[in-house]
């Protein structure tokens, strides 16, 4: 899983990424907005030199931002929720806080339906993970969320999760024209 850091204080990103890369996240830093490129999960500070991070989330809308911050007023608070920030993180923390929140996001076992699922210890693709963890809250997952995630959609579509259905021994039901389910 990929995670963007971007935070000004040089002394932060740099401990925020040796932590989450020896917890075996691939890590981005940057030091202001001008370089995003995609990823799984963005850890992003408001006050940065370029943009506001509020402001920044309308840019990083649908992807998931958990906000880092010692302008923690219960405005930006409310703020951020509202622009689509999954979780917000007032500075100092310890460093094993932002750790459960991104399990907390992305678990490493999760159950679905009557399956569970240890994604540490199945041979599983990127694009498989973020796939399952689309159920994670959800009985029925449409074809637009199925492709804006994974960039699959038709045939490909069809044989992803055929090999997926021989890896993990889950049934996936194809609802014409809506979308898939999990058996």
């Amino acid at each position: 899983m990929k995670i963007t850091i971007i935070e000004d204080d040089k002394i932060l990103n740099k401990t925020l990424n040796n932590f989450l890369s020896k917890n075996g996240y691939k890590v981005v830093s940057l030091y202001d907005s001008t370089k995003i490129d995609e990823s799984d999960l963005y850890l992003v500070d408001i006050d940065l030199p370029d943009i506001n991070g509020l402001e920044l989330l309308e840019i990083l809308k649908n992807k998931k931002v958990i906000i880092i911050t010692g302008n923690s007023s219960l405005d930006n608070i409310n703020t951020a929720y509202k622009k689509g920030a999954i979780d917000f993180i007032k500075k100092p923390f310890f460093l094993e806080e932002i750790l459960y929140k991104i399990e907390n996001i992305f678990p490493k076992k999760f159950k679905i339906k009557n399956y569970e699922i240890d994604i540490s210890t199945l041979p599983l693709t990127k694009n498989e993970i973020k796939f399952l963890y689309l159920f994670l809250n959800k009985d029925i997952i449409s074809f637009e969320e199925i492709e804006q995630t994974i960039q699959k959609s038709g045939n490909s579509l069809y044989i992803f999760i055929s090999r997926l259905k021989k890896k993990i021994n889950i049934e996936f039901k194809n609802l014409r024209e809506i979308g898939y389910q999990i058996l």
